[in-house]
């Protein structure tokens, strides 16, 4: 299936040339929307290649995008997504490879890598890929291999990783973190795809105000703040959600919700008056509509917000929506801490939409605040400067467009692969 030089990586002029696998895994929500259109019965009928090209035709963020930028480089390479169990048990049937019922995700897994025989694996899920598993890929594997691992979040078990020929990470402060524990660690941020442009084509002007697509929790230390901030905006500004809600969003009662209408109402037309925030504050109504106590058992979210609660979108159907929106909230998971370095920062941007997003001590290291984002401090600021870019078009729209520029000069996964390749390329060389 796949051809085979003799030997590890070789050199071809200055460059070296290897052949680069990856393996992640799917989000759990995402993945039953792909299998869901057809019964499980019949994707055992289907080719492996015809599944994959089907998971790749819907644009999902972690797609083939490594490798596509890896082979324009001159290298063999290939994605693969280790979750999809329809999808790798079709390659496992039509390369008669057995698995056992219990652990058929990591067979076929070690048994693509002995097939493709790569120089360089990048695992995205080390959690799965746990450091056992990798122990079972060295050994099974006699070529001497270059063994990248991911890692986005914080663990108790850093010091696992120090087996990784790299391990590699989206915010700087990690990077020191792995590097105490005895890891390997060089930062590579997330990128935008930007082919997708070709194939999301809109002409039309954006017919939503402000948005925000992702998870949201109130699991500590996961998305408990972005929970309480989307709460508030919910109440305060035309936000609509398109996600998946983990967990009842504590929110006032009917009443409660009439009167912070009322206020949000208020504001707006204030706001267009020229008051200032310090005269608004001195309105009885407007400066205690702000702080309201949470109750746990009331409604949820989306049976509170009836049409601005939205089912969560993907690939596709992501990017369309982005492109839509006239403004875009990003709120970065717990575990960033001070530092920014999310997906979604490249993606919004890249589409073409004003992007929102916290403060960050890093964050004029990948934007321009301001100028190619807007920052925010509190729930409060980030209610103010929505309806400041609602109310003049032609700066939001020139953010926008810098935004989207700077996005496409910097953070496309074309240089993000380019800067991995330099990351590994020297490395490679020296064995």
């Amino acid at each position: 299936m796949w051809p085979r030089r003799s030997g590890p990586g070789f050199v071809s002029g200055s460059s070296m040339n290897y052949h680069f696998q990856k393996i992640t895994t799917v989000y759990d929500v995402f993945l039953k929307q792909f299998l869901a259109d057809t019964p499980f019965f019949f994707y055992e009928l289907l080719p492996f290649q015809e599944l994959y090209d089907k998971f790749i035709g819907t644009w999902y963020s972690l797609s083939n995008f490594y490798a596509r930028h890896m082979e324009g480089l001159g290298n063999e390479a290939q994605d693969l997504f280790a979750s999809i169990e329809p999808m790798q048990k079709a390659w496992a049937r039509e390369h008669n490879v057995n698995y056992t019922k219990e652990n058929w995700l990591k067979e076929i897994v070690l048994a693509q890598i002995s097939a493709f025989r790569p120089d360089v694996l990048y695992l995205q899920d080390l959690s799965l890929f746990d450091k056992g598993f990798r122990e079972q890929i060295r050994q099974a594997y006699n070529h001497e291999l270059f063994l990248i691992g991911w890692r986005g979040a914080p663990s108790g078990d850093f010091a696992s990783f120090e087996d990784l020929d790299l391990v590699l990470t989206s915010v700087p402060h990690f990077v020191q973190r792995l590097r105490n524990c005895g890891a390997k660690a060089e930062l590579l941020t997330h990128g935008f795809e930007d082919s997708v442009l070709q194939v999301v084509k809109s002409n039309q002007k954006p017919d939503l105000d402000f948005i925000f697509a992702g998870t949201i929790g109130n699991s500590k230390g996961v998305h408990a703040q972005r929970y309480t901030l989307i709460e508030k905006l919910l109440n305060f500004s035309p936000l609509q959600v398109w996600g998946h809600v983990n967990g009842p969003l504590p929110l006032p009662s009917q009443a409660h919700r009439q009167v912070y209408n009322a206020i949000y109402q208020t504001n707006n037309i204030l706001s267009r008056m020229g008051l200032s925030e310090r005269q608004k504050a001195r309105i009885p109504l407007l400066r205690r509509g702000i702080d309201w106590e949470e109750n746990p058992t009331l409604p949820t979210l989306d049976e509170s917000y009836l049409g601005r609660i939205h089912p969560p979108v993907f690939g596709l159907e992501y990017y369309r929506l982005l492109a839509r929106a006239k403004i875009t909230l990003n709120v970065h998971a717990d575990l960033a801490e001070n530092y920014a370095g999310n997906m979604r920062l490249f993606e919004a941007t890249g589409m073409g939409s004003c992007l929102i997003t916290e403060w960050k001590r890093n964050l004029a290291d990948l934007f321009e605040p301001e100028l190619e984002v807007v920052t925010y401090r509190s729930a409060e600021e980030c209610i103010e400067k929505v309806r400041y870019l609602l109310d003049h078009d032609e700066e939001r729209q020139a953010i926008a467009a810098a935004g989207q520029k700077r996005t496409l000069r910097d953070h496309t996964f074309a240089r993000r692969v380019r800067q991995l390749d330099e990351l590994i390329t020297p490395m490679l060389k020296k064995r």
